[in-house]
């Protein structure tokens, strides 16, 4: 993140008192919003699954922004606080950290939602070892460092002439540039492709589906008709042959009149199996139309949550990555500096409001959770009300 250079020093002080008070009711939300989540998935064991340890860490960069990155952002820029220079560092790589571990964690999400919909039965099979979740986990963090902390560990915390605490590198036109990409550009493409292969794979399975509906079931019907019309009551192997001889002995008579019954008993036994048979193919058939169906309603569920997530995502951090490659391209002394870069700026620590009530918390599963920490409960109907409204 690209401190505001100056742009708040022209404000009065009761405008900057009252952006300090918006700013630490932002921090207060933040801080809240992700505590929850947390809270909730350590008292609900249920919660403990693969795309929940996801959220999690999700809610843990996020609960630090509040905790650090704006706290500390608070009297250096508004009140011309000079920091020391190691809480400058501290804060310069915390911050850098968290808000790109963020939005890395926003990607691993949407990856897992990916798989879930893309690969739902090996999915269910596999990644269900805690080495397997803590991996992707960890992962996160270690690359959110590598892509500004060495950097801002070798390069100046305070250049000559700036009085903000703000990473030297940024003095350097084309590392905005790298960073930017790193941090934005590569993860809203990652989101998008992840987003684009769950509707192209929900409407490949909806035009299966709407194909395979009806005329599946008639074809079941049909073939069960046809079988029924193949072993009829009197095939022509069972039908008695004509009379050939017209004198013939009593115990031939007896032994064909036995051998017919016994074959029409078989083939009324044949016919019964084979139409409880069909029956049986004809339920299994509607059982797998209504569970295709259903994992249809849950991956158009999940697309539009996805969806909702890059939209959001986008709109926080497009405007400061644009602004950041913009200012690049200007002297360090000569660039502009405007209160919509400090707009851009405040939005994407917003993202990190934003996100646990756009995930996590529009989960029933989590609502239940947190209706069971603040003992939410559903108060019973008194009896009296009860005869009274029968």
């Amino acid at each position: 993140m690209m401190s505001g250079a100056n742009s708040t020093s022209d404000l009065s002080p009761s405008t900057r008192n009252a952006l300090a008070f918006l700013m630490s009711l932002l921090a207060f939300a933040i801080m809240l919003g992700n505590a929850v989540v947390i809270l909730a998935f350590i008292v609900d064991k249920n919660l403990r699954h693969r795309s929940n340890y996801f959220f999690l860490n999700l809610a843990i960069a996020d609960f630090f922004v509040g905790v650090i990155s704006i706290p500390l952002y608070i009297p250096q820029v508004l009140f011309d606080w000079k920091l020391k220079n190691e809480i400058c560092a501290f804060w310069l790589i915390t911050d850098y950290l968290l808000c790109t571990a963020s939005v890395y964690n926003i990607v691993l999400i949407s990856y897992d939602r990916y798989q879930s919909v893309l690969n739902a039965v090996s999915y269910r099979a596999q990644h269900t070892g805690i080495l397997k979740i803590a991996t992707p986990m960890l992962a996160v963090w270690v690359l959110a460092f590598l892509v500004n902390g060495p950097m801002i560990l070798v390069s100046q915390s305070w250049p000559k002439g700036v009085n903000k605490c703000q990473p030297g590198f940024l003095l350097i036109w084309y590392i905005p540039l790298i960073t930017s990409f790193f941090e934005f550009l590569i993860p809203v493409i990652l989101v998008a492709y992840f987003n684009m292969h769950i509707y192209w794979s929900i409407w490949k399975r909806s035009k299966l589906n709407r194909c395979q509906s009806s005329p599946g079931l008639a074809s079941v019907s049909s073939s069960d008709c046809g079988h029924s019309c193949r072993c009829g009551l009197f095939p022509r192997t069972s039908l008695p042959a004509p009379k050939e001889r017209a004198t013939s002995l009593h115990s031939e008579r007896q032994g064909r009149k036995n051998s017919l019954l016994l074959s029409l008993r078989m083939q009324l036994n044949n016919n019964v199996i084979a139409s409880k048979m069909g029956s049986l193919t004809h339920s299994d058939s509607i059982a797998l139309h209504q569970r295709e169906h259903l994992e249809l309603f849950r991956a158009r569920k999940l697309a539009k949550s996805l969806a909702i997530l890059l939209s959001v995502f986008a709109i926080c951090w497009a405007p400061h990555s644009l602004f950041t490659i913009v200012l690049s391209t200007y002297e360090p002394e000569n660039r502009p500096e405007s209160h919509w870069y400090e707009v851009a700026f405040w939005l994407q620590w917003f993202n990190s409001f934003v996100n646990p009530f756009l995930y996590p918390l529009c989960h029933k599963s989590f609502q239940k959770a947190i209706s069971k920490i603040f003992c939410i409960k559903k108060q019973p109907i008194p009896s009296h009300h009860r005869s009274i409204s029968s």
